[in-house]
């Protein structure tokens, strides 16, 4: 996969969108994102083209095993960023948002780093204190 920004961004909305409505169309995508029915034609073709996503005969997107693994991936990041942000004292939306933005820059090896720090370290310490 050529990592990008916007590549990452609507492999990670269509898994969003996947988990939240059981199946998702270029729509869907285009109000989840905010953007236009062409640009998310033109991030669909590029996806297809990159082995990340196929279209099933109803129209729907669904992930090829090399997409979802992705996607997982990107939302993990994601997750993991806002998760860590909070529990510092950062406020839900600007943790999202600066998780947003964090999670494609961080690379693989810095994600398992900081899961193992979060989870081994402040995640306990969180429990023990609540």
């Amino acid at each position: 996969m050529t990592k990008s920004c916007s590549s990452e961004n609507y492999l990670k909305s269509i898994l969003i969108l996947l988990n939240r409505k059981g199946k998702v169309r270029s729509v869907d995508v285009a109000k989840e994102l905010g953007v236009s029915k062409p640009s998310v034609c033109v991030a669909m073709k590029k996806l297809r083209q990159e082995n990340l996503i196929y279209f099933n005969e109803e129209g729907n997107i669904l992930f090829t095993d090399l997409g979802k693994d992705a996607a997982e991936k990107i939302y993990n990041k994601h997750l993991l960023l806002s998760r860590m942000f909070r529990s510092i004292g950062v406020s839900e939306h600007t943790a999202d948002n600066d998780a947003c933005l964090l999670e494609h820059s961080i690379s693989d090896e810095t994600y398992e780093c900081l899961s193992r720090f979060y989870w081994n370290t402040l995640a306990s310490s969180a429990e023990n204190v609540g």
